[in-house]
């Protein structure tokens, strides 16, 4: 009974250590997300352990409630801590800003499942008269969940610093359990064969079986055995998680790629760009280009533009990538290749210019004028002037006329107009979100979005007829994009739900849609039949093979 009236109680400060010691554990576990540097979770866990450390010394005669005030406040100035000093010792390849916001997103859940646990934990314990069972059900738990986490992070997880985690969690799981139970005292493996044979001998003979097993027997038994149940349930774990693990050769680590990566660009031979931004608390933000010669499992740094934001109105003309790049009050163009070069624009911009293709040259509205540029940004034609605004939401120089939508938006949303003509074209008008781009030598192609509907329409420019090819229950979209004759946008149902790839592979008369299965997509590219899309999460390039299956 004194090993009873010991049991924790909820108004113990020990109950409320333990439960923020394992909130803060779970929540630096998830660092191994964003590094696969040990020493980054050490760190973090470090921090933890003296956080709680400072719980257990605090003095007795201090309530539960500030008990449990000071030791998280001691934890999240320690973490705060933590993230400068791998920021300053490049232990970590990500920013410090998206550290400590996803750590804040995150902590909430980790709080609520931690305290599931310290709280069914207490139950176990408060229940239990003994605590050598109070151990030996704990243990036999931390040995179980390490050896199905390990197991889970092999088919889904790839990631190797999670594994050895749950593989120490299965090993020390099963010592502790081994350990609990040394008191255990039970029948030997003769013993145990002598057993079965008089109990066989006492049902062929029709006697009462006067040897029975005890309680301690049957511990004993198991306390031999677990370590091989752990390993069996590890195996079974694997074949079980492995139909539900994602081909390994269509997911790999984007290695040596850091930043807010917003573009991404495959070509043919593996080569390709990645356009990223380098958000900084004490100084200013830098620019970066990364290049790849493998399909992006390993990425170069190129370009590091100091005091340079990040990059907007992206185009691909050919194997050329143009962007409008801020710099302090104003706005550059520059171009890259995967080839490994690049060059600028003479000329800054007091706006966002809007950059657009014709054909194989680059073109751009800017101060009232549509321009179009040679190759190397050296020289600039005006190729019309336009008296209304034009939107960002895309431009198409089609016979010779420029269309997109204007920039007044006006109660009944934005309206289509051709800039060449200065004239509204069919009274077409949207009250939510618009994208236009270029399909055909005589057409192109605008999505709408209002409300929880995406539809799509064919504009013939010749004779400004407008056909509605599609109508589809999504509820947000992103711009539309054109590479390699597939038109496509990303769209999806709800924030934070599965995204979607919205295709056509017939200049917008008909269209597909394939479920991507992660949410929160913005970097993503389509090149020759597949989709590429980086998962900043977990730091991945994945593909994904799109079906042709027209809605």
């Amino acid at each position: 009974m004194e090993e009873r009236r010991q049991a924790m109680k909820l108004t113990d400060k020990r109950f409320w250590i333990y439960e923020i010691a394992t909130a803060l554990c779970l929540s630096a576990f998830s660092l191994t997300f964003y590094s696969d540097s040990i020493f980054c979770i050490l760190l973090i866990l470090l921090s933890n352990a003296l956080a709680v450390a400072i719980g257990l010394i605090w003095p007795k005669n201090i309530g539960v409630l500030y008990t449990w005030l000071g030791i998280w406040g001691a934890a999240i100035g320690a973490y705060l801590v933590d993230v400068t000093l791998m920021v300053i010792l490049n232990m970590t390849i990500h920013e410090p800003y998206p550290l400590i916001v996803v750590q804040i997103y995150l902590l909430p859940s980790f709080i609520l499942l931690s305290g599931v646990l310290c709280f069914v934990g207490w139950i176990i314990m408060s229940k239990t008269y003994k605590r050598t069972a109070f151990k030996a059900i704990s243990t036999a738990l931390l040995s179980i969940i390490g050896a199905i986490g390990a197991a889970a992070n092999i088919n889904i997880g790839k990631n190797v610093v999670p594994f050895v985690i749950f593989i120490g969690l299965a090993i020390v799981g099963c010592v502790l359990f081994h350990k609990s139970l040394k008191d255990i005292q039970g029948k030997s493996p003769v013993d145990l064969w002598k057993l079965r044979k008089a109990k066989y001998e006492a049902w062929r003979d029709g006697k009462t079986n006067q040897v029975p097993l005890s309680g301690n027997d049957n511990l004993y038994r198991l306390r031999q055995i677990f370590p091989f149940i752990m390993v069996g349930l590890f195996i079974r774990s694997c074949a079980l998680f492995g139909l539900f693990s994602s081909d390994q050769s269509n997911e790999w680590k984007a290695n040596g790629l850091v930043g807010d990566v917003s573009d991404l660009y495959i070509y043919n031979d593996g080569k390709g760009i990645a356009i990223s931004s380098l958000r900084y608390m004490d100084h200013p933000d830098t620019a970066t280009v990364y290049l790849t010669e493998n399909g992006g499992r390993k990425w170069d740094l190129f370009i590091e533009l100091p005091g340079y934001g990040k990059a907007f109105n992206t185009v691909r003309i050919n194997d050329d990538v143009y962007c409008a790049i801020q710099h302090h009050s104003a706005y550059e163009i520059e171009m890259i290749t995967h080839e490994g070069s690049n060059w600028w624009s003479d000329y800054k911009f007091a706006k966002l210019p809007i950059l657009f293709a014709d054909n194989d040259s680059l073109c751009y509205a800017a101060n009232g004028i549509f321009y179009r540029t040679d190759r190397y940004l050296k020289e600039a034609d005006s190729i019309g002037c336009y008296s209304l605004q034009p939107a960002n939401k895309g431009l198409a120089a089609v016979q010779n006329h420029i269309f997109g939508f204007t920039s007044h938006h006006s109660p009944s949303g934005y309206r289509l107009y051709d800039f060449t003509a200065d004239s509204y074209i069919a009274d077409f008008s949207c009250k939510g979100d618009v994208s236009l781009i270029k399909s055909s030598d005589n057409t192109c192609v605008i999505l709408t979005q209002t409300g929880g509907e995406v539809e799509s329409y064919l504009l013939d420019c010749p004779t400004g007829t407008m056909t509605k090819t599609g109508q589809f229950d999504f509820g947000m979209m992103e711009a539309l994009r054109g590479e390699g004759g597939v038109l496509y946008s990303l769209v999806t149902k709800r924030p934070n739900t599965n995204s979607y790839i919205l295709y056509s592979f017939d200049a917008g008369k008909t269209w597909n849609t394939q479920c991507i299965n992660e949410s929160n997509i913005r970097t993503y590219c389509i090149h020759n039949g597949y989709l590429y899309f980086y998962n900043q999460f977990i730091h991945t390039i994945c593909r994904q093979k799109l079906e042709i299956k027209n809605l």
